[in-house]
């Protein structure tokens, strides 16, 4: 095979002759300091502050909802319909990603968040929001989000050499468990002593310079492309149906449809339950966060995982059991633990099954690849839709029972099901 190098002064990039990039670096200290003295600290720092826009959007538009007169269905139909352009975005993403490269995709996705973070300011600002329109607008976004998901996974393995995956994606955790504690803190805080209008204009702030961090990243040269489109498309979803590895992780990934059911709970308990307002539900959002953070600078720091399907039993344990414990406290203090201990399952999931997918599947099908894990994130969002109308029906508690039993079986389920699965 062929390749190319060149010398960024910080680290040496070799380029194969299909555009992926090979990064061998040459500073010395930690695996995480080495990074930040790399391109990746720019993929990084626009993750972040996308991640904080999403999240700031995700607690805004639920309490917007709310105060229009809107149901917990609304706040769960604005957070799970997203799927549905989702779904559609997402047949092309992979596609796209693997010819014209996820630099220039993942620039499209911010400057789309923020024209439609604009709109949503726009209606607010005028006083003529509705309830229909906030879901609306969301549904866009996540039309939008489909380019930037699988976009910014696949860059990670083209920026990052094997060896440094799991610390790459764990600080890409770290990122968006900081987004989970400033977001809604934030979006809280604005609301409280500027008004509805104000989380949108710092939207519009956020998404801009995530935008201009991804300026920064180096452009990667993809090869012209000798097939159609819809033949390209085929492939990639014949690669992960018959993949025996990566077949097995991407259900695991799809799992996320009842693990995400307690997703639209968080802000009725904190309104109906506990009576704390937008601030306590904030800090709802940020005991979550917390957990996630130190979790993530646990695995970021820690040698690479003998075998990754350990950490994602372990994780799945907690976050089912953690579901059923939440759904039952009459404390607030008590949720706040529980949510603590909740968000650090989830650098431990979500870092294996990346990691997993990245080094299992081959290089010009990644983005591909990518595309249908960012979908199984989306699809989750169905499970908040799900568990917001099953809970009207039997119970916020007795939902979130059943869904977190059910995430737990599942996962052990497919790992326990399968010998490759238990020794990757």
């Amino acid at each position: 095979m062929k390749k190319s190098s060149r010398n960024t002064g910080l680290l040496l990039i070799d380029s194969h002759d299909d555009g992926s990039l090979i990064a061998d670096v040459k500073t010395p200290g930690g695996p995480v300091l080495q990074l930040f003295r790399s391109p990746f600290k720019w993929l990084f720092f626009g993750n972040l502050l996308s991640a904080i826009g999403f999240e700031l959007r995700l607690m805004a538009q639920s309490w917007l909802i709310l105060e229009l007169g809107g149901s917990q269905v609304w706040v769960g139909a604005a957070t799970g319909l997203r799927v549905v352009p989702f779904l559609l975005a997402s047949l092309v993403a992979g596609v796209l990603i693997d010819r014209i490269g996820g630099r220039t995709i993942l620039l499209w996705d911010r400057l789309g968040l923020l024209l439609l973070a604009a709109a949503t300011y726009a209606i607010v600002a005028l006083g003529v929001a509705q309830v229909w329109q906030v879901v609306a607008l969301s549904i866009a976004v996540g039309g939008v989000i489909a380019l930037g998901m699988p976009s910014a996974t696949t860059l990670v393995s083209e920026l990052v050499p094997p060896h440094q995956l799991q610390t790459a994606n764990s600080l890409n955790t770290l990122g968006y468990s900081i987004a989970r504690a400033l977001g809604p803190m934030g979006g809280g805080v604005l609301i409280a002593t500027v008004g509805l209008s104000a989380p949108w204009v710092a939207l519009m702030l956020l998404f801009a310079l995530s935008a201009l961090c991804t300026l920064q990243l180096p452009k990667v040269e993809k090869i012209p492309a000798t097939v159609s489109a819809w033949t390209s498309l085929a492939a990639g979803f014949n690669y992960v149906r018959s993949h025996p590895i990566v077949s097995r992780v991407m259900l695991i990934a799809f799992s996320i449809i009842v693990g995400s059911s307690v997703m639209p709970i968080w802000p009725i308990y904190a309104r109906d339950r506990f009576d704390v307002g937008g601030t306590g539900f904030g800090y709802m959002m940020a005991a979550f966060a917390l957990g996630q953070g130190i979790s993530a600078l646990y695995v970021a720091n820690r040698r690479q995982w003998t075998r990754l399907s350990t950490p994602i039993l372990c994780a799945s344990m907690i976050w089912g059991m953690t579901m059923i414990a939440f759904g039952f406290s009459t404390s607030y203090p008590l949720t706040l633990a529980v949510l603590f201990v909740m968000g650090t399952a989830v650098p431990l999931w979500v870092t294996s099954v990346v990691t997993i997918l990245q080094t299992q599947t081959d290089r010009p099908m990644l983005g591909r690849v990518m595309a249908v894990y960012a979908m199984s994130m989306q699809v989750g969002m169905i499970g908040a839709l799900f568990g917001a109308w099953l809970g009207q029906l039997i119970g916020n508690d007795w939902m979130l029972l059943l869904t977190g039993s059910s995430f737990v079986l599942l996962n052990f389920g497919i790992i326990f099901s399968s010998r490759d699965m238990r020794q990757i």
